[in-house]
């Protein structure tokens, strides 16, 4: 047995509702869940007692391929004094079911002991439970704790805490919010929701895989999909609306920053990220995405194409709305059609948004409301970025939801284009030569993407060039796999970088070696780049009219952008 992490579940999660401790444990050939559990919960126990506290706590287990999580509740203010006795409760049972005598008690005891001393905080403990009474959102961290969302909120250090009585409850209480969540999808689903909201007139709050911003302020630069980036933007004064691009990575690490959101967007699910926190397939990693699903107290919204979501539906307690390009996968039909008719008996109106007829239409039972043509939303361009048009009706369903007005999210799908989506699908024209960016980093992402270069690619002499590369913490299949997708393109050359940022346990040369043997297996030119504006320097200098460069850059997207803003 081996510990593999030890951290806190700060929220909702994917083991349940309240913040827990937990640890993941991986299990050799032989060991089992029981015998790790009564391992686990002899050390918690013993230094439970010897700190003064009760030895029993509710264990919450979740097996995996290979290990098994154990989590229990901690008070929030103490929880990271907590988090330190049930790490070293695990690495103790190690050594028990190794046939070693568990750790001594002490320094480490003394050492928890000054920390809950430190931590405990009563009024943390008593904001939180008339928060929860009276409905108002809660927002903590090691730092501060809020009270309300927004423009309604209040933030407050934990060294000065107020009483009850010094609280103005009336002042506080939350804004309109929705999460974004899946695969493939979040961050454009969550700019043009933003958008939209904006056109109502919205001062929102957007986190996506590009940042956290206020309107147009960027508050913070990077990846911020997690809690910290939702309590960055919820804290803001001046938010009225804030929309929450959620990745896996938040979720299992900390879980959500709030109990609930009134919308929850998925937009898909494939079999991306596998092999860590104990999500060894497509069913764990649907677990994953259902967190927010069950977050949502208005809407839960659905891609009807995903078989993974469809059979969410009826364990959740919100209505569902669904939506499928139907013209691309006349499939999608059948799925609408059911979903019509359950509603139909349960007494209440479907909604249901598609494509038809080369519009995107809304649907209200027996009644289409609205309907834009395709060729109208740029992000499309004119249907042929196929992926865009599914974003597009996943933002209309969240806005019908969320109660924007038909007009303000029309003008937003009229209006939102390749520059407001930056990395996603960004068409630049230098010479005679187009580069397509665009963050497609999986085979589901690549073949959407296939769709978009096809409907580019009309002159005859023009070549197809892909550049990409993938972080080593993906398996050799899902690899293996994402380079099989690029050759599905049928590109004349595949340029491959390496990310030695994101090696995470391999050695240099072993993803661009698996990428190598797909390429040229498949008769394609293969070569190495340095990085993205490497490969841009050389299909410029190799240039002639009509080529094609789709680069899927992973890191170093600024300075693609810059490369390509230099021209030649």
């Amino acid at each position: 047995m081996q510990l593999v992490d030890a951290r806190r579940l700060t929220g909702k999660n994917i083991l349940g509702e309240r913040p827990l401790v937990i640890v993941e444990l991986a299990l050799e050939a032989g060991e089992t869940v029981s015998s790790a559990r009564a391992a686990y919960l002899t050390e918690l126990g013993r230094m439970r007692a010897a700190l003064g506290l009760t030895a029993d706590v509710s264990l919450v287990t979740r097996p995996h391929h290979g290990g098994v999580v154990f989590g229990y509740p901690a008070p929030l203010d103490t929880m990271l004094a907590h988090a330190e006795a049930s790490e070293w409760a695990a690495e103790s049972a190690v050594k028990l079911v190794g046939g070693l005598a568990g750790s001594a008690l002490d320094p480490k005891r003394l050492e928890i002991s000054a920390m809950l001393a430190r931590l405990e905080n009563p009024r943390f403990a008593l904001l939180a439970d008339a928060c929860h009474a009276k409905r108002i959102p809660f927002l903590w961290d090691d730092e501060a704790i809020s009270l309300g969302e927004g423009r309604s909120s209040r933030t407050y250090p934990l060294g000065s805490l107020p009483a009850l009585e010094e609280v103005a409850w009336d002042a506080l209480s939350r804004v309109p919010t929705v999460m974004v969540t899946g695969t493939n999808g979040k961050t454009t689903s969550s700019r043009l929701l933003a958008f939209m909201a904006r056109k109502a007139g919205f001062v929102v709050g957007l986190t996506s895989s590009d940042g956290a911003l206020v309107n147009d302020e960027v508050l913070a630069s990077g990846d911020f999909t997690g809690p910290a980036a939702a309590r960055l933007v919820l804290r803001d004064t001046r938010v009225d609306f804030a929309v929450l691009e959620t990745a896996r990575g938040g979720i299992l690490r900390r879980g959500l920053a709030i109990d609930d959101c009134d919308v929850a967007l998925l937009t898909n699910i494939s079999a991306d990220h596998l092999g860590g926190y104990g999500i060894d397939d497509l069913a764990a990693m649907t677990e994953v995405k259902t967190v927010c699903a069950r977050a949502a107290t208005k809407a839960v919204v659905l891609n009807a194409l995903d078989p993974s979501l469809l059979a969410l539906i009826p364990d959740l307690t919100v209505p569902v709305i669904l939506f499928a390009d139907v013209e691309a996968h006349p499939e999608g039909a059948r799925a609408l059609a059911a979903h019509a008719e359950t509603c139909r008996k349960a007494g209440h109106e479907a909604t249901t948004v598609f494509t038809q007829n080369g519009q995107l239409v809304l649907s209200r039972g027996d009644q289409e409301t609205a309907a834009i043509p395709v060729r109208d939303v740029p992000i499309t361009f004119g249907g042929a970025a196929r992926y865009n048009v599914e974003n597009a009706l996943g933002a209309i369903g969240a806005a019908v939801a969320l109660g924007l007005p038909e007009a303000a999210w029309l003008s937003g799908l009229r209006e939102f284009g390749p520059r407001d989506n930056p990395g996603r699908g960004d068409v630049v024209a230098m010479g005679g030569t187009r580069f397509v960016l665009d963050y497609a980093h999986n085979p589901e992402g690549a073949q959407a993407l296939a769709s978009l270069l096809s409907g580019l690619k009309r002159h005859e002499d023009g070549r197809l060039t892909v550049v990409a590369g993938s972080p080593g913490d993906r398996s050799d299949a899902d690899i293996v796999a994402f380079a099989e997708s690029i050759v599905a393109m049928k590109p004349d050359k595949v340029l491959v970088r390496e990310l030695p940022s994101y090696l995470r346990g391999r050695a240099l040369g072993d993803v661009p070696e698996l990428f190598r043997r797909v390429v040229e297996g498949a008769g394609v030119a293969f070569g190495l780049v340095e990085d993205e504006v490497d490969a841009i320097d050389r299909c410029v200098r190799d240039a002639r009219p009509g080529d094609l460069v789709a680069i899927f850059p992973h890191v170093d997207r600024e300075q693609v952008a810059t490369r390509l803003a230099k021209g030649k």
